[in-house]
């Protein structure tokens, strides 16, 4: 239970210092800085991965396309959000990027997923926990 504290405030904070990062950077030299640490941090685990012998070796042109495509999507989402806090408070936007937590389900009934009661229940808590 402690760990989800922690993880909320973790995620919580960060927009007082996307927000304080603002001030000093535009929105897409902060996300191209924020990616590219993030591309640094994630070298030690390719090293460690090819010295390693893997039983399964996808297709490389599968993994640069879903690479792409993921990729693009976080890219346009963290511009959007990056872009949005020049014109509103931290609180604000982290509460519309905790939207996610509905929109995920209501594209899931566009492509056909079922949801159950339990889910929308849980839906209307983490909303009103947001709030």
């Amino acid at each position: 239970m402690m760990m989800l504290w922690i993880t909320a405030a973790i995620w919580g904070f960060a927009f007082v210092a996307q927000r304080m990062g603002m001030q000093y950077l535009g929105p897409f030299t902060y996300n191209g800085i924020r990616f590219a640490l993030g591309s640094i941090s994630l070298l030690p685990i390719l090293w460690f991965q090819r010295k390693q012998e893997q039983q399964i070796k996808p297709e490389l042109t599968d993994l640069v396309k879903g690479g792409l495509l993921a990729g693009g999507v976080l890219f346009i989402g963290a511009s959007l959000q990056q872009a949005g806090m020049v014109w509103t408070s931290a609180g604000k936007a982290g509460f519309i990027t905790g939207l996610y937590i509905i929109i995920v389900p209501v594209i899931g009934l566009f492509i056909g997923q079922v949801t159950g009661r339990n889910l929308w229940i849980g839906v209307f808590l983490s909303v009103a926990g947001l709030f």
